[in-house]
């Protein structure tokens, strides 16, 4: 039986910090083998979402509620971490600005990502999975640091071994919550290449940057989000207009102007 082309769906998600309402009945699609841009401003609920999807944030559902998370028909949180480690990878901003106390090469630190399948640690061991490894270190272009201590990369040189490290997972959605926001610009480009290689292998990718212009060249597709609302969805040229960044971004007086070499929307300041 062959799978809907909607990997994700998620419906009426609410999501709250004590009396603090941070997500409120936020809907969207993400089709196999699409990327999707999340944008907003700072505290619009990009991060909440993307965790809540994940299974890292806990799942309140009282009486009567009627969200949802769906990966391809079946309730994402009713199942177990393996069942989700083995869909869902979610590499956010923890991974590059998080301390650690104890030796790890960026290798072992892809490694940490088949563990999350709960296979066994001898699992780990074998031939599949040290080639999975190497293969995702090599097309993230990080494989030459394998043996350097984590601590010791750069913020955009760990930002591509945690990609490889969601890439070694296994799993086919990826959530990257200001994941790659710290790159020079030849890695821009490598990794610009790879995710749209990626999604052509039938990955779907759910993309949180607040660099519109990047975003704008990699994705297909658009989330607005302002206040744990959704704002606008859908195709990235349709979404991203400035009539929709006032009201993301009000005051700015951004233009919106179609690239002279891809098409894709682009955003000028306005001059003084």
């Amino acid at each position: 039986m062959s799978q809907s082309p909607q990997r994700l769906r998620v419906r009426k998600l609410n999501h709250c910090y004590r009396d603090t309402s941070v997500l409120k009945d936020v809907s969207f699609e993400l089709k196999t083998g699409e990327i999707l841009a999340l944008l907003g401003p700072n505290g619009s609920g990009k991060s909440t979402l993307l965790k809540r999807v994940a299974g890292i944030l806990p799942a309140p559902r009282p009486h009567g509620q009627s969200q949802s998370i769906l990966y391809y028909g079946l309730d994402v949180e009713a199942k177990p971490h393996s069942w989700r480690a083995s869909r869902i990878a979610y590499v956010g901003p923890e991974f590059i600005s998080a301390p650690y106390s104890f030796p790890l090469t960026a290798e072992e630190a892809v490694f940490l990502g088949r563990s999350s399948l709960n296979r066994g640690i001898f699992s780990l061991g074998s031939r599949a999975v040290h080639l999975a490894v190497a293969d995702a270190m090599r097309r993230c272009g990080c494989w030459e640091w394998r043996a350097r201590d984590l601590a010791s990369l750069s913020g955009g040189e760990r930002q591509l071994v945690g990609l490889a490290r969601a890439i070694a997972q296994g799993a086919s959605l990826l959530l990257l919550d200001e994941a790659l926001s710290k790159m020079d610009l030849n890695h821009q480009v490598r990794v610009g290449q790879l995710l749209k290689d990626l999604a052509a292998q039938d990955y779907s990718i759910v993309l949180v940057s607040h660099d519109l212009n990047l975003a704008s060249e990699w994705a297909e597709s658009a989330l607005l989000m302002n206040q744990g609302r959704v704002v606008a969805q859908g195709a990235i040229s349709d979404v991203l207009t400035e009539a929709h960044l006032a009201e993301l971004y009000p005051g700015c007086g951004f233009q919106v102007r179609p690239s002279p070499v891809s098409g894709a929307p682009k955003i000028y300041f306005p001059q003084k």
